[in-house]
């Protein structure tokens, strides 16, 4: 399967943010933004890396505008035009549904405030259960689901409307083995089918590696990009290739790179 096809034009754009959080009691502040730029083209797949504490949620949050820069500006397409348009899923997932709700019900939900149609949001809701594996799960509520099923739910809500941006803070973190091959396959096919733009923010090398079409590897304070990879590598992934371990390579240099 090919991947998405981006056009020039940039689903978002941050143009010289400053981002700094409140100075420690000795009153020296350290800037974790000063000055950054960073552009995310439209039908694009981006993978941000860092280390732990490295920046990259608060880098995820600026971009949905959960935080407020000091300075800058975050620019966002004019095909944005509803705030449903862009969401940004928490790597909290119990953050990003209601507990009150069954699995179905929390898929539902969205859809019917925004206004879908019966059929509509019934097709929606069978593609979404199958492609995440929920279907045995329907009527459980999340407190009943394991951490992965939880997951799994968390991206099957926040997908359900179809947004134009999704940007995801490691919503791998409870996979492992097929089962987040599977979801990295149902995401692919996702953001080919709808048309979506979607930033994964991760540590894992192989997240990055299994998903993304380009890679920023962050680091330093003020953070800064230490290395912007475009992969050149189709859907599904190879690992036995040359080109796969000549990429993983190249990421690992690039975090190396940043801590030095």
């Amino acid at each position: 399967m090919s991947a998405p096809t981006p056009s020039t034009a940039n689903a978002l754009q941050l143009e010289d943010i400053d981002f700094s959080y409140p100075a420690p009691s000795d009153g020296v502040e350290d800037p974790l933004y000063k000055g950054f730029s960073l552009g995310i083209e439209q039908g694009s797949i981006v993978a941000i890396m860092g280390i732990s504490g490295g920046g990259k949620t608060t880098l995820g949050r600026i971009m949905a505008g959960i935080l407020t820069p000091r300075s800058g500006i975050v620019r966002r397409s004019p095909d944005l035009t509803r705030p449903s348009d862009l969401v940004y899923l928490d790597q909290h997932p119990l953050n990003g549904v209601f507990p009150w709700q069954t699995v179905v019900e929390n898929v539902r939900y969205p859809m019917e405030k925004l206004g879908w149609d019966g059929s509509r949001r019934r097709d929606r809701i069978c593609y979404l259960m199958n492609l995440f594996r929920l279907g045995a799960r329907s009527d459980a509520y999340p407190a009943q689901l394991s951490g992965g099923e939880l997951q799994r739910l968390a991206l099957s809500r926040c997908l359900s409307w179809q947004p134009k941006v999704v940007i995801l803070d490691e919503p791998f973190s409870a996979l492992d083995g097929k089962v987040k091959a599977e979801i990295t396959c149902a995401l692919h096919e996702l953001a080919l089918n709808d048309r979506m733009t979607l930033v994964l923010i991760t540590h894992s090398i192989a997240d990055a590696l299994a998903l993304g079409m380009r890679c920023l590897v962050i680091a330093k304070r003020p953070v800064r990009v230490i290395s912007d990879l475009a992969y050149g590598m189709g859907f599904p992934r190879d690992e036995s290739t040359p080109a796969y371990d000549a990429m993983q390579q190249a990421l690992i240099a690039g975090i190396r790179n940043g801590l030095v």
